[in-house]
């Protein structure tokens, strides 16, 4: 057997750490927000996404975008995989179902640490937790991850994470978290937003205050069947180059978009919905192709809304994902 593969067959955390970033870098929208693997260890792969202000997700109240996080936990899941597996293989996220627990906040950076729990012949279960504070999680997530085997693995897959490797003692230089101090927000609505979304029936005001949806190219317009969303075909926006496919995250964030959208712009009395969990299926590769959503309010209650959501490409009845999310209201 060679060195080579014999490092395929048992790669040190070192190699792993080295071998997911290069894998990391060529994903264009993991390498466009400079994220970094800090470190591969026996508890799972963690990961460092420093702060920038395309992140946001709402300006007024000063919030990371939950589609943000849901990028971040689907990355650190899909690492967490390869290191799980005798020898790197492509792996598919099925579902991915995550729990938040608090809203990020703007100008700190994000942390996420991912580990696969449970390994089968076609499914790797895995599970993940982001945060800002140590001790205070933001998010949980856990997802599944489909087997497709050597044979529909691209040929030099791990050759291509692992060659001209070396084993090192060096870690990422990450500046230190700073210290968080208190800090307002507004939870009242701004009257001109919103009346610009729903008596002009304009939503872009809105999306103009999501820098994150702006950077996907998140849009909204009404068809005949109603209010529809629509996300740009955008090389930034990809997850698999090897296909190419978009990068799951990225469906979801579009998708936990369109729902937050939806429910402000037809709920009986807007007010700002706050996420309180996800479930995305993913149905089909995305392509690298204009991709459209639609969503529908299952149940609005006084304090909590269930919504549903699609998202397709070619044909609106095979949708490439569906959501379901819930989420609670602010007071009127």
């Amino acid at each position: 057997m060679s060195a080579q593969e014999d490092a395929f067959a048992s790669p040190s955390f070192s190699l792993w750490r080295q071998g997911l970033q290069r894998f990391i870098d060529v994903i264009p929208h993991t390498h466009m927000l400079e994220m970094q693997v800090t470190s591969v260890d026996e508890e799972g792969v963690t990961l460092y996404l420093p702060w920038h202000p395309l992140l946001s997700g709402d300006r007024q109240r000063g919030l990371v975008h939950t589609g943000v996080l849901s990028m971040l936990l689907d990355t650190a899941c899909g690492a967490s995989v390869l290191t799980a597996l005798p020898q790197p293989e492509v792996c598919p996220t099925l579902d991915l179902h995550i729990s938040h627990r608090r809203p990020g906040i703007e100008e700190w950076p994000l942390w996420v640490k991912a580990r696969a729990d449970a390994v089968s012949s076609s499914v790797v279960f895995t599970e993940a937790q982001a945060w800002q504070q140590d001790g205070q999680p933001l998010a949980r997530a856990s997802g599944h991850f489909a087997r497709l085997g050597p044979r529909n693995t691209p040929p030099g897959f791990a050759d291509a994470m692992f060659a001209g490797l070396a084993e090192s003692d060096e870690s990422p230089a990450v500046p230190p978290t700073p210290v968080m101090a208190a800090r307002g927000s507004s939870d009242a609505l701004d009257p001109l937003l919103l009346e610009a979304g729903i008596n002009d029936d304009n939503l872009a005001p809105w999306i103009a205050q999501i820098p994150y949806a702006g950077q996907l190219g998140v849009s909204a317009c009404r068809d005949d069947e109603g209010l529809c969303f629509a996300l740009e075909a955008r090389s930034s926006n990809i997850g698999n180059p090897m296909l190419p496919a978009l990068h799951g995250g990225v469906v979801a964030a579009f998708m936990e978009t369109a729902a937050a959208l939806h429910t402000l712009s037809q709920s009986r009395q807007p007010r700002l919905p706050r996420l309180v969990n996800v479930t995305v299926d993913y149905l089909a590769p995305a392509a690298v192709k204009p991709t459209r959503a639609r969503c529908r309010l299952v149940r609005e209650g006084r304090r909590m809304v269930n919504v549903d959501t699609w998202a397709w490409q070619d044909d609106e009845a095979t949708p490439i994902a569906r959501a379901r999310m819930s989420y609670v209201l602010d007071p009127a």
